[in-house]
């Protein structure tokens, strides 16, 4: 279920940060603090970014920060941080707001978040209510109904 996946507490808000280094250590830092994963996580994040670039950034405003299966997860898990002023990831990308950290201990636990996360992004007006969210709360149930609308 998309509950196991995310959870409240995992959803944060920010003002902002000062470069694309920054957003992925903000947004990976929940889940190295809760044991999802280790900082081998984070640093695998890095090592890919600097050898393939910013594979993540998939749209305008979303980045859905995530690495190698074998790197450092202990348990599948999602966290969201918007931020307020964009970051980007690239000289030439796409602004980013919403960085969606997906740390997967496998190949198919974590597929209802992704689900989750491509029902709200291909929708301009779901979009437009997590950038303008007044609560992590907002945004958390946002997630969870784009999951289950679709079932």
């Amino acid at each position: 279920m998309i509950t196991d996946l995310i959870q409240e507490k995992n959803c944060f808000m920010i003002d902002s940060v000062s470069d694309w280094k920054e957003a992925v250590k903000v947004a990976c830092r929940p889940m190295i603090e809760q044991g999802f994963c280790t900082e081998e996580y984070e640093k695998a994040v890095f090592e890919s970014t600097e050898k393939f670039g910013p594979y993540y950034v998939l749209c305008e405003n979303l980045a859905l920060i995530h690495a190698s299966l074998a790197a450092g997860v202990n348990k599948t898990q999602m966290a969201v941080t918007v931020l307020k002023k964009p970051v980007k990831f690239s000289p030439d990308g796409y602004d980013v707001r919403v960085l969606v950290t997906l740390v997967a201990k496998d190949r198919v636990s974590h597929m209802e978040g992704i689900q989750s996360v491509s029902n709200i992004f291909s929708d301009p007006e779901k979009v437009q209510k997590i950038l303008d969210a007044p609560s992590t709360k907002e945004i958390y149930d946002l997630f969870i109904s784009s999951t289950c609308e679709n079932k």
